[in-house]
């Protein structure tokens, strides 16, 4: 009987070598097809990244601008540092003035006066503001704001006088006790309208450029009113601070005064930038977003 003897058969290492070879050569061809595809996807990430954190910026920007006191705006930039300021309002109404009477037949209802200084209480005519804008004490009343520089009619005054503090509120009798001393007896104006508006304590938007893209959008408030706008350093020192954006790059505020239309036009611009991830560090993806702003300056 003859047995057949079979040969173990396998890979050589030279066949090993030269499979791993041809591997490596298929491998390096493959990632050459889809680096960039790869990389422009992780670009376009970061670029949609920083336009959601621009946009977000922006429309929380918009939406307290467009309720700022009128003619409230401020605006000044120095060097790399841009700071807008405004006054926020969060009701407001119509008020019972002397010229308007207060005979017994209008139930004895106290009016707000601009002559007597021991005339702390005002009816509102209109209803009494319900929560979250609800008036509380602390609140400010301002009258008439005419905007900065114009005496009697200027809310940043120091001790301005068309603006007091709101001490009690009644909200059924729908009357409000201010603070003494009355300060519309100051020469504050009565509003031709009757209207007043109801603010809180002033803010500011504070951007600081940085080209490599390390600057910074934040808001600034509970800092008291001041007849010359705040600098960086005072806000700093003296407010609390919200970031609203990093990896700022660049900001530009415009404000224009339209005084003959009682209306302002604010253009805001954000410019964003992160180091690119297939740079190696040497640039910067950018997203930059633009957005104007009317507000009415109606006082």
């Amino acid at each position: 009987m003859t047995m057949m003897v079979r040969r173990a058969r396998g890979f050589t290492l030279v066949e090993a070598i030269v499979v791993m070879v041809i591997t490596a050569i298929l491998a390096g061809v493959m990632v050459l097809f889809i680096r960039r595809p790869v990389q422009s996807y992780v670009d376009t990430a970061a670029r949609a990244d920083m336009a959601d954190v621009a946009e977000i910026a922006l429309r929380r920007m918009s939406r307290e601008l467009h309720g700022a006191v009128p003619n409230s705006i401020r605006l000044s930039a120095v060097g790399g540092v841009s700071l807008l300021e405004f006054i926020p309002s969060v009701a407001g109404g119509r008020y019972l003035d002397v010229s308007d009477g207060t005979d017994p037949t209008d139930l004895n209802l106290p009016a707000l006066s601009f002559t007597n200084a021991n005339a702390l209480r005002f009816y509102v005519v209109t209803p009494m503001p319900v929560a979250p804008y609800a008036i509380a004490p602390g609140d400010a009343i301002i009258v008439y704001n005419l905007g900065s520089g114009i005496t009697g009619s200027d809310a940043y005054e120091n001790n301005a006088a068309n603006r007091a503090t709101v001490g009690q509120v009644d909200v059924n009798g729908r009357v409000i006790t201010m603070t003494a001393p009355n300060r519309f007896v100051n020469g504050a104006t009565s509003s031709p309208s009757k209207r007043f508006i109801v603010a809180r304590a002033p803010v500011t938007f504070a951007c600081v450029d940085n080209a490599n893209g390390t600057g910074t959008l934040t808001r600034y408030t509970n800092y008291n009113f001041r007849a010359n706008q705040p600098d960086l350093a005072m806000l700093t020192a003296n407010a609390s601070a919200a970031l609203m954006a990093d990896n700022v790059r660049g900001c530009s505020f415009t404000v224009q005064q339209l005084a003959n239309r009682n209306t302002a036009l604010i253009g805001i611009a954000i410019a964003l930038a992160r180091p690119s991830p297939g740079s190696g560090g040497n640039g910067l993806e950018t997203a930059t977003l633009a957005q104007q702003i009317q507000v009415n300056n109606t006082p």
